[in-house]
Order: C-alpha cells, then sequence, then structure tokens
C-alpha cells in the first residue's frame, strides 16, 4: 500500500467523513457552478426558469423546479460545504421569503412567488421540500431545517381526506390524489421519524404507505399516476412516483427490520430496472426523455445498493449518469433537456429544473465514483 493511499485512509479515519471523489463531484460543481452563472439572481435570491432567458416568460422559476435546485443546493452544502452552504442558506430564505405563505389557513409554499393568500398550492412540490428540508438538517445540525421540515409536511398533510378512501390531494383544487403528492409524503414523514422519532409521522407514514398500495400500485410492482376524484386512475408510470415509494419501503425496514418492506422495495426496483433501461444505451430513458423525473429513481437504486450491496443498482445509476454525460452535456457548459438521444434545436433553451436535476445526480454520486465501491 503506497503513502498516498495511506494517507487517504488516514483522513478517512480522523475526519469520519469519505475522501473527496474527483469524478462525479467535478461533474456536480460543474452543473452546480453552470446554474448559479447562468440561473441565479443573487438580488432576489431566487432561480429564473431557463437560459437564455425567455423575455416572455415569468421571471422567476415555479416551486417544483425549486425543489429539485434545492435538493442540488443541499447535496452540494454536504460535500463542499465551505463553497455551497452559504448559498443553502441564501435559497432556504429566498424561498421562504417569496414562496412562502404564511397567511394560508395551514401555511406552505405556493407554486409561485405570488406572495401570502395564494390559492395555487401543491402538496407534492411542498412534499419534496419537506424532503430535502430534513436532509439539509441532517447535513448541518441547523435547527431551522427542521423547523422547516416540520412546517412543511404539516401543511402537506393537511391533503389528506377519506374521500376515495385516504389519499393526499394533488394540489388545493382538489380534483385527483397522486402518487407523487403521496409517496414523498410517506418518505418525509419516516425522514422524520428518525430525525426526531415522532410516532405520529410513522403512523402517517404506514397509513400513506398502504392507501397507495392499494389504490395506485399495478401487478408489476410499479405505480400510477393518480386516481382522479371520480375514481378513474391514470395509469402513467413515471419513475419518481415508484422511487418514492422504494425509498419509503427502504426506510420502513431500517425503522421495523420487516424483511417484507426490503423483498417490496427490491421488486419494485426489478420492475423498474425493466421497465425503464433503455436497451440501446442503457440509460433510463427508455419512455422518458428528461432527468427531472430519473434522478429520484436513481437515488432509489443508490439506497438500495446501500441496503443490499447488489452492484446492478449502483451500475445502474453509473451508466445513466455517464448516458447524460455524453448526449446531453453541452461543451459550452450545462445540459439540454433531451437526455433521451440527444438531438437538440439550435433554438433550444436550457430548462432550470433537468440542470438541476443532473446536478442533483452527480452530486449522488460523489460517494460512488469508485467502481469497486
Amino acid at each position: 500500500m503506497n503513502i498516498t493511499v495511506l494517507l487517504v485512509l488516514a483522513m478517512v479515519l480522523l475526519t469520519g467523513i469519505a475522501p473527496a471523489y474527483a469524478d462525479y463531484q467535478k461533474k456536480a460543481e460543474e452543473a452546480t457552478d453552470y446554474i448559479q452563472t447562468h440561473f441565479y439572481d443573487a438580488a432576489a435570491k431566487r432561480y429564473r426558469p431557463s437560459y437564455p432567458v425567455d423575455s416572455k416568460a415569468l421571471p422567476y422559476d415555479f416551486m417544483w423546479a425549486n425543489g429539485v435546485q434545492y435538493s442540488a443546493v443541499v447535496a452540494a452544502a454536504r460535500w463542499n460545504p465551505a463553497k455551497y452552504r452559504r448559498l443553502l442558506i441564501e435559497f432556504s430564505d429566498g424561498m421562504e421569503s417569496g414562496y412562502w405563505d404564511p397567511q394560508a389557513p395551514v401555511p406552505g409554499f405556493n407554486a409561485y412567488c405570488s406572495g401570502p393568500g395564494g390559492m395555487d398550492k401543491y402538496y407534492d412540490d411542498n412534499a419534496w421540500l419537506a424532503i430535502s428540508f430534513a436532509e439539509a438538517y441532517k447535513n448541518t445540525h441547523n435547527p431551522i431545517f427542521l423547523k422547516r421540515a416540520l412546517e412543511t409536511q404539516k401543511f402537506v398533510l393537511s391533503g389528506w381526506d377519506e374521500t376515495l378512501g385516504g389519499g393526499i390531494f394533488w394540489k388545493l383544487d382538489h380534483q385527483s390524489k397522486n402518487t407523487c403528492s403521496n409517496s414523498p409524503t410517506a418518505a418525509a414523514a419516516l425522514h422524520l421519524v428518525q430525525l426526531t422519532g415522532d410516532k405520529d409521522q410513522l403512523a402517517w407514514a404506514l397509513k400513506i404507505r398502504k392507501w397507495l398500495g392499494s389504490k395506485l400500485q399495478d401487478t408489476d410492482g410499479l405505480y400510477w399516476d393518480c386516481v382522479t376524484i371520480k375514481g378513474k386512475v391514470e395509469k402513467t408510470k413515471w419513475s419518481y412516483n415508484t422511487a418514492m415509494v422504494i425509498q419509503a419501503d427502504l426506510l420502513l425496514y431500517q425503522l421495523q427490520h420487516r424483511p417484507a418492506d426490503l423483498r417490496e422495495a427490491r421488486r419494485m426496483a426489478d420492475a423498474g430496472l425493466a421497465y425503464w433501461t433503455d436497451p440501446a444505451t442503457g440509460s433510463l430513458q427508455k419512455t422518458e426523455n428528461s432527468p427531472r423525473f430519473t434522478v429520484y429513481f436513481c437515488e432509489a437504486l443508490l439506497r438500495l445498493y446501500d441496503q443490499t450491496n447488489d452492484r446492478k443498482y449502483v451500475d445502474a445509476v453509473r451508466r445513466h449518469a455517464d448516458h447524460g454525460y455524453r448526449v446531453a452535456r453541452d461543451p459550452q457548459g450545462g445540459y439540454w433537456d433531451n437526455w433521451k438521444d440527444g438531438s437538440h434545436r439550435l433554438d433550444e433553451r436550457k430548462s432550470l429544473i433537468e440542470n438541476a436535476a443532473a446536478a442533483r445526480l452527480f452530486w449522488l454520486l460523489v460517494p460512488y465514483s469508485d467502481p469497486n465501491s
């Protein structure tokens, strides 16, 4: 064993953290820095939706894209706190001052920075943020992030009612109950259980998980999109929907150690690999062109690899990320929206949500840069 390896191992033992991995960390920082240069309005602490800027569009992005970008910033602040932790605080403040509605019956984030009293709120937008606030608290131990996670989760849970036997609505118009509003809420609840031991959150997670399995799961294990208030099921299978159920089941397994939860997580993941893997490229873009959905499935696969040490899961994520780097990265910087075939219009804009998803993906892979990891 050479002196360099010995020094690295000594650093790991002394600091208790993994060493920096140059490959994916470099890609993650490049993607994050591109976003900061081309999308971020530092004065407003908000992000523009596209680059080049579309003069006909709204000046700042909606909460769905903000949520994806926030998850990327949370990860960046974990792996390079000296460079990105200040941004984490800034962006948190920008979202709260611009999008948070303290005057609502149950306060929550508006879909856009429209001020207090907004009626355009999505429960799924808030659920994604509850997860990221919990992650930010886990990484920093700053109590403001736990406070935000709990407040945001409270809004999301207010979207539950007993119509259709339960479930959380997608948004305030109460026209459908979607997997994307229920599965991340279950995962957020379980993250909060890990952080606080709150048994009420565990009860919510179990109730939501049971409802999802009874109403929106296909026989192959994958999840449909939603059920309308009239009981009609919309059967599109988005990868992020199943991904968040996988993550919820893995969290349940960690908390309760029931083998059935791990078996179900693996069944869903294996079905997802069969359904979304493009045999021509090895990427997870068979039915979805962009990373805004697949990044969540990638994270579920990595968490499953952590639990099982089955290399097929981490290798699938590496193939997907490497494919995106080859076909969707603009040599001038940033990522195009289309990750499937690499074709791009001459006038094509880059969107915040897809660049944020790319950044998050590479940050997730930082601990797995070594093929032997």
